[in-house]
C-alpha cells in the first residue's frame, strides 16, 4: 500500500505539483432527464458534511491513481429500499444522480487564448 500525503497548511503562493501544468481541468455538466444538456442554464450546488469532504476526497486521490481517460462511476441517492455508498459518499434522498468521470483536457491557456 502507498501513501499520499497531504500538507493541510495550504501555502496559497506555492504551486502544487498538481498546478504545474495548468492542465487541471473540470468539466461540469448538467443534463435534464431526457439528456438534454442544460449547462449554460443552470448553477450547481453540491453540499457535503466534513466527513464526505475526507471520503470523497480520498477516494478522489485513489481514482487520480489508477486513472484512466473515460473511466466513471454513477451515485444515486439513497432511498429506503436502496442504500449505496460509492466514492466515499452516500448521496442526500434530494440528490439528483451524479456522475463522476475521468477526461484528458489541455493546459487552461488552450480554453483561454484569443481566437485569431
Amino acid at each position: 500500500m502507498s501513501d499520499y500525503i497531504i500538507d493541510l497548511d495550504n501555502d496559497f503562493d506555492k504551486e502544487e505539483a498538481f498546478e504545474i501544468k495548468g492542465d487541471n481541468i473540470a468539466l461540469v455538466s448538467v443534463m435534464d432527464s431526457g439528456g438534454n444538456d442544460i449547462t449554460p442554464n443552470c448553477r450547481v450546488q453540491i453540499t457535503l458534511s466534513k466527513n464526505a469532504l475526507l471520503g470523497l476526497g480520498t477516494e478522489l486521490i485513489r481514482l487520480a491513481h489508477d486513472y484512466g481517460n473515460g473511466k466513471h462511476f454513477h451515485i444515486e441517492p439513497i432511498n429506503k429500499e436502496y442504500v449505496v455508498q460509492s466514492k466515499g459518499i452516500m448521496l442526500h434522498p434530494e440528490s439528483c444522480e451524479l456522475i463522476l468521470g475521468c477526461g484528458d483536457f489541455d493546459s487552461f491557456t488552450e480554453y483561454t487564448k484569443e481566437e485569431v
